[in-house]
């Protein structure tokens, strides 16, 4: 593999993208120049793992020395807009993501899956059922937290990957194609990001955009954003539903079931997976796996396998068997709307985190019906309450998870819930969700024992 660049520019030098990508460029006779706004001392620990004289850093600074490049690539976390990139466009210097650059240094044949959530479960579950196709293991890259940089001298050419997308990464492609692309659903997210719902929607759409009539694209057809673009898609669309009868791949409680070839793709009788999201994530996989080639038993053998990360719909264990459901990957309202509604009793909600401007109304209704306390913390808090003004639920703030989850556990009872779901990112309290979700662990198990 070549290169026809005498000097890029790496804009966000991140500890798995950005430092993936220098690695990779080092094995070429060219310079290259590593930008980021933090400082030599904040990044000292990643430039140690790439010394190189053909590196030159521009550290704690607006970045301006990317104007010299021929190419900038682009972490996943660095706006497509910034001011500096726009210059850099202005002068005729290609702009790409991460994603789309190891795109065009592989030969590797795509399966991409976006939507706003849902995306690792499905990801998951497809490099599960694909873990043995025609005898070679099909690796999973991208958003999951493994860069499909690191992993493409690993791939032949027309070898499979699965690479989980998100609007970040997808928002700076050009070439970038899949033989089969997944979208799963869609709600309004990192608008604070994106800065309008269309340039959001247009990031997604990407994965689309250069699929010819001989690829695949997948569709939640209960989506009505997702049914209304099929007519935009190149690709030979198939459609989910366990609504319309006149989907591609009907799901109901007990099975997944393809219309075309009329097969029974999954048994969900025999797959522990809660919620009717997870089903439909599921059936997703199944039908990328089917036509990637996989063998039926082989797609259900995974399926019964697979087992949720943590944080996500995940059972905390405790001694009187109260049901407690730690979903704290739920980073925005339709996430924790999927949540509400797979929970048949009535609900104690912890809720609340950074204000990233969502839109958190569509999930009054349910929250009236089904929900009995509910206990908010973080920026959003008052941004919530003022939802229910009028309403006679009990609403609880506090300021710390340790709270929420002490009047949590001592309002709980045999015939009640308590769901963790924030509907919102961690990041004005916690390092991350996993973080939120173990401190919530912690303390419950602490206050019912």
């Amino acid at each position: 593999m070549t290169l026809d660049y005498q000097k890029i520019a790496v804009l966000g030098f991140s500890p798995r993208t950005g430092l993936e990508v220098v690695k990779y460029l080092s094995k070429f006779d060219l310079d290259i120049i590593v930008a980021d706004s933090k400082n030599r001392e904040d990044l000292r620990d990643l430039i140690a793992q790439v010394d190189s004289v053909n590196i030159e850093f521009d550290l704690g600074s607006n970045g301006r020395q990317i104007l010299e490049s021929e190419l900038i690539i682009l972490s996943p976390g660095v706006p497509y807009d910034l001011e500096i990139l726009k210059t850099a466009r202005k002068k005729g210097i290609e702009t790409i993501s991460e994603i789309e650059f190891a795109f065009r240094q592989s030969e590797a044949e795509i399966i991409a899956v976006t939507g706003t959530n849902g995306k690792t479960t499905t990801a998951e579950l497809l490099g599960a059922m694909l873990s043995d196709l025609d005898g070679d293991q099909v690796k999973v890259a991208g958003n999951i937290g493994i860069p499909f940089i690191s992993i493409i001298n690993q791939l032949q050419s027309g070898e499979k990957v699965i690479l989980e997308l998100s609007s970040f990464q997808l928002e700076a492609v050009k070439q970038f194609k899949a033989k089969i692309a997944l979208y799963l659903n869609y709600s309004p997210d990192h608008l604070d990001r994106h800065h309008s719902e269309d340039n959001y929607q247009k990031a997604k759409k990407n994965i689309f955009s250069n699929q010819k009539e001989t690829d695949y694209a997948i569709l939640n057809f209960d989506d009505p954003y997702l049914l209304d673009l099929k007519d935009e898609i190149k690709a030979s669309v198939l459609g989910i539903s366990s609504e319309s009868k006149k989907a591609d791949l009907l799901i109901s409680k007990e099975e997944a079931y393809f219309q075309q070839e009329e097969l029974k793709l999954l048994d969900f009788k025999k797959i522990d997976l809660p919620g009717e999201h997870n089903r439909k994530n599921a059936a997703f996989a199944a039908l990328a796996a089917y036509l990637a080639g996989q063998k039926i038993e082989k797609i259900q053998r995974a399926a019964e396998n697979y087992k949720l990360q943590s944080h996500r719909m995940e059972i905390v264990k405790n001694s009187k068997d109260y049901l407690i459901i730690d979903d704290s990957k739920a980073t925005n309202p339709d996430a924790a709307l999927k949540a509400l509604a797979s929970i048949e009793q009535d609900i104690i909600l912890i809720a609340g985190g950074q204000d990233r401007n969502a839109d958190f109304s569509e999930l009054v209704p349910l929250i009236k019906e089904k929900v009995k306390i509910l206990i908010l913390i973080g920026e959003t808090a008052e941004k919530i309450a003022s939802l229910f003004a009028d309403s006679k639920l009990e609403i609880v703030k506090v300021t710390t998870m340790e709270a929420a989850a002490q009047i949590g556990v001592e309002s709980l009872s045999g015939d009640k819930a308590l769901l963790l779901s924030p509907a919102c990112p961690s990041w004005d309290m916690f390092s991350s969700y996993k973080e939120r979700g173990k401190i919530f662990q912690e303390n419950v198990i602490k206050n019912i024992d």
